[in-house]
């Protein structure tokens, strides 16, 4: 990969979609948080007000269907209520297109190409994933991260941030730690097992 010590984030303005549906269908972000707040309610006295409402902002971007079967991507795309240029909205379309969430093993992490290196468990496959702030904050073998992914113009991205993070030795060559394992667990998510560390 080209070594380039900064770039342009080609942002998909996914705020305008959710701008969009919060001042001209609340019905439809009622009905949203519904399904969504009933699903994850066992974890919502444990998590921050704001990481919740991010994680909802997330799911109703890229997962939420409305009655059409169609996302609220799709949606905002074909209506297109903030004459976004051609560009604009191509970008908002690659996010909706190509976009996964999985668990991932921080390998490597270069803070001058501002890339880090990610091993995704369930398929073993590595993504270089462009981001400046936890390029410049994390290390490589730092831990185990919980999140979505999108490719935009061929490169990967975080949608937003990480949906949990389990840093080391917790997640460590040598095995879980029990007692910080059932913290984590009850406290905000189930980490995987396996430890790709020493690949």
């Amino acid at each position: 990969m080209e070594k380039r010590r900064t770039f342009d984030y080609p942002n998909p303005q996914m705020g305008l979609v959710l701008q969009h549906f919060y001042e001209e269908h609340p019905e439809v972000i009622d009905r949203a948080g519904h399904e969504f707040f009933e699903y994850v309610q066992a974890v919502q006295g444990r998590v921050p007000k704001e990481k919740i409402e991010q994680l909802f902002n997330e799911w109703f971007a890229y997962d939420f269907h409305l009655k059409t079967d169609k996302s609220t991507i799709e949606t905002y795309i074909f209506r297109n209520p903030d004459d976004l240029s051609a560009e604009e909205l191509d970008l908002m379309q690659q996010a909706n297109d190509h976009n996964f969430t999985g668990y991932f093993w921080i390998k490597d992490v270069d803070a001058e190409t501002q890339v880090l290196t990610l091993l995704e468990l369930s398929t073993e496959k590595l993504y270089e994933v462009r981001d400046v702030t936890a390029s410049q904050s994390i290390a490589g073998g730092a831990g185990l991260i919980a999140s979505r992914l999108i490719q935009i113009n061929g490169d990967w991205y975080f949608a937003s941030d990480p949906i949990w993070f389990m840093p080391m030795p917790l997640a460590g060559k040598d095995g879980l730690n029990f007692i910080d394992a059932v913290r984590h667990h009850f406290g905000v998510a189930e980490p995987p097992i396996d430890n790709p560390a020493d690949d």
